[in-house]
């Protein structure tokens, strides 16, 4: 399997808890292919942004020995001169 995923933001089921107010859920990624993916977004996701629409790069692994897809890290797509880091999430 990949370690990265790129796409847009499709969907999103997200909630915050805590008072950390930490992002748990899923967002839904469709690739350049039009091959739909749906990755976990928990406390250790770092993330520039969860929209639904934004281009993105997704590093991705997998929980456990299960077949759940995990974000570790999801990047804003655009050129790198003009990245600005607009989130980040803090671990809990």
């Amino acid at each position: 399997m990949e370690n990265t995923i790129e796409g847009k933001i499709v969907s999103q089921q997200l909630g915050t808890f805590g008072k950390a107010q930490i992002v748990y859920g899923y967002i839904g990624i469709e690739k350049p292919n039009g091959e739909h993916v749906k990755v976990k977004v928990d406390s250790y996701t770092w993330y520039e942004t969860l929209e639904v629409g934004s281009q993105v790069f997704v590093e991705i692994a997998h929980l456990g020995t299960t077949d759940i897809i995990v974000a570790r890290r999801i990047d804003v797509n655009q050129d790198p001169i003009f990245s600005v880091k607009s989130k980040s999430m803090v671990n809990a």
